[in-house]
């Protein structure tokens, strides 16, 4: 079936539960070109432009600290108490019957983030659930992106985008929406942000078997606007060895 924007929606929502291990070749503005291997949850080897080695491990969420205000209306910090985190794959989300996620688990305790390279965008590349949402979808098509099949559209960031990292940092989508993602509904733009061209949209493609962004390209806008390109040479090979093995090298592609 050919897809339509609510599949389009529901497959950026899905990448949690649609692969566990991922072997690519990057190309982007913020990392230049690399290889990198994922085994989730919580594992990264990558291999940059000039062949050394960086493994990552662990996932790059934040924890803060809840804030109490006291009859008088003075914040007193409290912390937040410890807790065992749960993983995408140990939950079952409600399925449609495409298969595609309907909604994800909202809870305190379920982290999803994968290993971080360079920049947040890394983390949202893999799991691009801030295209799920308060974007439009246009021309969308299926596509075949470095031999694999790709559902790919025009997308354009809607006020209520909420990137992975939003506020004029990392957001996938560059625009005016993201830079506003991390402000009160009333607190004006930084001075030092107003004025600024952003691309018109974004041609971006979603490889079909895992969700990942594969494609994430400006259309319009500055030279310098955040881009990015994944080929996924592998789904779910055994990566044990190259994990377990912390002196064990992937072979040369």
């Amino acid at each position: 079936m050919p897809p339509d924007p609510d599949s389009f929606l529901a497959l950026a929502r899905s990448s949690p539960w649609r692969w566990t291990t991922l072997h690519l070749a990057h190309r982007s503005g913020f990392a230049g070109e690399c290889e990198a291997w994922v085994r989730r949850p919580g594992e990264l080897l990558v291999r940059d432009s000039e062949g050394r080695l960086h493994r990552a491990s662990g996932l790059p969420y934040t924890r803060g600290t809840l804030m109490v205000f006291t009859a008088e209306g003075s914040p007193r910090p409290v912390p937040v108490p410890s807790h065992r985190s749960v993983l995408p794959h140990q939950v079952t989300p409600p399925l449609r019957p495409d298969g595609l996620v309907e909604w994800r688990p909202d809870r305190f305790d379920l982290d999803y983030d994968d290993p971080m390279y360079v920049s947040y965008r890394w983390v949202a590349m893999l799991d691009p659930v801030e295209l799920s949402h308060h974007v439009a979808v246009d021309r969308l098509r299926a596509d075949v992106v470095a031999g694999r099949p790709a559902w790919r559209a025009d997308l354009r960031a809607l006020p209520g985008y909420d990137p992975r990292c939003g506020g004029n940092c990392c957001e996938l989508l560059d625009s005016e929406a993201g830079m506003r993602a991390d402000l009160d509904d009333d607190e004006e733009l930084p001075p030092s942000w107003r004025g600024r061209d952003h691309p018109d949209h974004y041609d971006v493609a979603l490889d079909v078997q895992t969700g990942v962004v594969v494609r994430c390209l400006p259309v319009g806008g500055p030279d310098d606007a955040p881009w990015l390109e994944n080929d996924i040479l592998e789904v779910d090979t055994d990566l044990d060895e190259l994990f377990d093995r912390p002196g064990t090298t992937p072979p040369a592609r």
